[in-house]
């Protein structure tokens, strides 16, 4: 039988101690969810998921370290009751509340809890970004204690023109960098494309003449999938488990399909999961036009619940994010060819072929 991941996110809080300029979550509030609902929570999600299957427990926020006793009491719990389960517990970060007995404490738990740091990158950006955040960060410290957990950088509109260096920057330190364009803005000023595409040839430079770095998460799709032949009546496969092995509570113990669909970011529009029809897969047909013609379909990474609060629509994306990751796609191709011209890559032949087809039906889109 196949083993599966699910991920059960408890929003602890809806409190955070920064303002960051592009934040989707635009209901913050001083709610946070206790122990005993917690605990419930989780208690009969393990009893609805089958032994062998992997679960990760999601401890989101708002900042999550703002409700730090109730993060110790879970991992107790759970280090009580499940320790014949495979469950791991992971939070996501601003990381400036992460000093002192915070540090201890996750040094201490690091074999069952990790942390996933937000961090826009160098000094300029994370300030700009994050509320003149940049030296209350360990950085150091989130490098040492998790060598293997990316890095997640946002990109907004203020912090474009920051975008190589700041890759540069967190690539030096050691970090493997998961890049995303801020949900919720408009990037329809052809402006943002040009910058985009500056910064892109800048970290391209920068990549073929490092070929050993790790490959940030914008210039890092197996674009030679693209070649492959498609057939216009298949279905499609979602991009993440949301709503599907992927649920979410509030502090009123409410279930969403994830933290997009929740009332801390969708508002008024918010979602329960009871009505919520999601299946396994989508007819090629559920897609706006633009998408189900476009030759980057298949490794688009897009967000259901970003689609919904920004279209009202789960597969319908915003025309401005398109353009933005039409530039990213072709930022690719053009790397890839780099590196395949100057014998950086080491690939099977079929492999080859296909990346060489992808890259010329790009260079000809």
């Amino acid at each position: 039988m196949k083993k599966i991941s699910h991920t059960v996110t408890l929003l602890i809080t809806d409190d955070c101690n920064l303002s960051c300029i592009y934040c989707y979550e635009h209901n913050k509030s001083a709610n946070t969810m206790d122990y005993d609902l917690a605990t419930s929570i989780i208690d009969r999600k393990l009893s609805e998921i089958a032994v062998e299957d992997r679960v990760i427990i999601d401890l989101f926020g708002g900042e999550p370290f703002l409700n730090f006793d109730l993060i110790k009491k879970i991992v107790a719990h759970i280090r009580k009751h499940y320790s014949h389960r495979d469950i791991g517990i992971f939070s996501s970060t601003n990381g400036t509340l992460v000093h002192g007995e915070i540090q201890e404490w996750l040094i201490e738990n690091k074999d069952i809890y990790s942390c996933g740091l937000s961090f826009d990158g160098n000094e300029a950006a994370q300030n700009i970004n994050r509320s003149n955040s940049f030296s209350n960060v360990d950085l150091q410290f989130f490098r040492k204690v998790y060598p293997q957990q990316p890095i997640k950088m946002t990109i907004s509109r203020e912090s474009l023109e920051y975008l190589a260096d700041s890759i540069k920057f967190l690539t030096d330190i050691g970090f493997e960098i998961q890049c995303n364009f801020a949900e919720g803005l408009d990037w329809s000023d052809e402006k943002c494309i040009e910058i985009l595409r500056e910064q892109l040839d800048e970290i391209i430079a920068y990549y073929v003449e490092h070929p050993n770095v790790e490959r940030c998460s914008l210039l890092n799709f197996q674009i030679s999938l693209l070649s492959r032949p498609r057939d216009n009546t298949e279905r499609i496969d979602h991009y993440c488990g949301c709503g599907r092995y992927m649920h979410c509570y509030d502090h009123n113990g409410k279930c969403y399909p994830c933290q997009m669909f929740a009332p801390i970011s969708a508002g008024n529009k918010a979602v329960l999961l009871k009505d919520f029809d999601i299946t396994d897969s989508i007819s090629i047909f559920e897609l706006d036009e633009k998408c189900r013609n476009c030759y980057f379909r298949p490794l688009c990474p897009t967000c259901m619940g970003s689609n919904y609060i920004e279209t009202g629509k789960l597969y319908f994306i915003d025309d401005s994010k398109c353009q933005l990751q039409k530039a990213v796609f072709k930022a690719n191709a053009k790397l890839k060819a780099l590196e395949w011209d100057k014998g950086i890559l080491s690939l099977e032949e079929d492999e080859e072929q296909a990346l060489l087809r992808s890259i010329i039906a790009i260079q000809e889109l």
